[in-house]
């Protein structure tokens, strides 16, 4: 059953989520109980995260059989490992007795034991040993394996649903047109290079809101990769449910100069100031650059926790170049300062959500994709609105289109 704000709002609140489904030159932001609720983080896990395909990692990370990773996704324990036959598995992290997690940690594994009373699992998450249970009856401990979750990997990138009714994770990009977008980066001949996880004190949706908020990047990141960024043409191409954009930036990296070389596959492509972006809903922001492509993926702790992980990729032959682990360790060091200075103001975005003299300010043509980012967040919680969504892509695409043809005549 789809739940509607009739069956979770009172009216005062109802209200006020109608202005932020206005057109944007006259909507305001989401009020900060959306970002403080308990009630509401409920409704998101069930409706947003238990049905959505979650990146969870890069394929390099499970290189080898036995290879796992044991992490917590919306407060569910899941257990992501490589079997003897090289097939990725995800399950979930509960041992079919008491529902201890079995693994803990990240490593490398020949088989997985229960901590607390020794049962054990293979890496096919199957029941291959369970001590003093001879006399147990009508158990079927032959067929037993621990319950899994839905996986798929696209671009190198790990995914995995909740919901084994799922549409396909290809599917599920191209209603963005994710794979089409992104089909140039050829994420799937990077690797990882660095990867940097940390928490913030914020809501899950600051993140991926800040990360879509151009209106900012002047500002707060104006002596880091900001010095270049030219946003009065930024072009935003609002798609179904997110939106994807190319435009100028500096590389992530001091003064905006590489350590490396443009990605072979962009070369004579792009230039030195070439930049994109692209969402994968819910949580994964994807950057690129002429050297490198770097996601951001957020992951909700509680209503009002937040874990963050950025991956720098590089492509496969910088990692021989000379200096690879001193120019690394330059642009590892750069990405920190960058989520420093989004650090402080993403939890000052939470602080102001708990203040009671909080309201929430207009939505700036600069804020187009946080404008259908945040629609989208009501359309999944509560009813949908189907011609609201389409209104806002015509309108993001007549914008985009007299923006092109500005930029033409000029």
């Amino acid at each position: 059953m789809t739940l509607t704000e009739r069956d979770v709002l009172n009216s005062d609140q109802k209200n006020q989520l109608a202005i932020t489904r206005e057109a944007l030159s006259t909507a305001r932001h989401l009020p900060g109980w959306m970002y403080t609720s308990e009630d509401i983080y409920a409704l998101e896990i069930e409706r947003i995260f238990m049905k959505s395909w979650l990146c969870i990692g890069r394929v390099e990370e499970y290189e080898n059989p036995g290879d796992y990773h044991a992490l917590r996704i919306a407060g569910e324990p899941i257990l992501v490992c490589r079997n003897q036959n090289g097939e990725l598995n995800a399950f979930n992290n509960l041992c079919l007795h008491r529902g201890v997690e079995v693994a803990q940690g990240q490593g490398n594994a020949g088989e997985f034991m229960c901590p607390y009373h020794g049962w054990l699992y293979g890496l096919d998450g199957k029941l291959v040993g369970a001590p003093f249970t001879k006399e147990v009856e009508g158990y079927d401990f032959k067929n037993c394996r621990l319950s899994q979750i839905k996986i798929d990997t696209w671009g190198g990138y790990v995914f995995i649903n909740f919901d084994h009714e799922c549409q396909s994770l290809a599917d599920y990009l191209d209603e963005d047109e994710v794979r089409e977008f992104a089909a140039f980066l050829q994420p799937e001949s990077t690797r990882t290079s660095d990867k940097f996880v940390f928490e913030l004190p914020c809501n899950w949706k600051f993140v991926p809101e800040n990360l879509m908020d151009m209106y900012h990047v002047g500002v707060i990141h104006g002596s880091s990769f900001g010095a270049h960024f030219p946003v009065n043409n930024f072009k935003y191409n609002l798609r179904e449910h997110g939106y994807n954009a190319k435009y100028e930036s500096f590389t992530m990296a001091p003064e905006g100069v590489t350590l490396f070389d443009t990605m072979p596959w962009l070369k004579g492509k792009v230039d030195q100031f070439f930049a994109c972006t692209t969402w994968v809903r819910p949580t994964m922001n994807i950057f690129g650059r002429h050297d490198l492509i770097q996601p951001w993926v957020a992951l909700p702790l509680g209503p009002q926790s937040t874990q963050i992980t950025i991956y720098t990729q590089l492509p496969n032959e910088f990692f021989d170049t000379p200096g690879f682990k001193e120019k690394n360790q330059v642009y590892a060091d750069f990405i920190r300062l960058v989520a420093e200075e989004d650090r402080g103001m993403m939890e000052s975005l939470q602080n102001a959500a708990n203040s009671r003299a909080f309201s929430p300010g207009p939505t700036v043509k600069l804020e187009r994709a946080i404008h259908h980012l945040l629609n989208y967040w009501l359309d999944s919680l509560f009813e949908e609105d189907p011609k609201a969504a389409a209104q806002r892509r015509a309108d993001g695409a007549k914008a985009l289109d007299e923006m092109t043809k500005s930029a033409a005549a000029s």
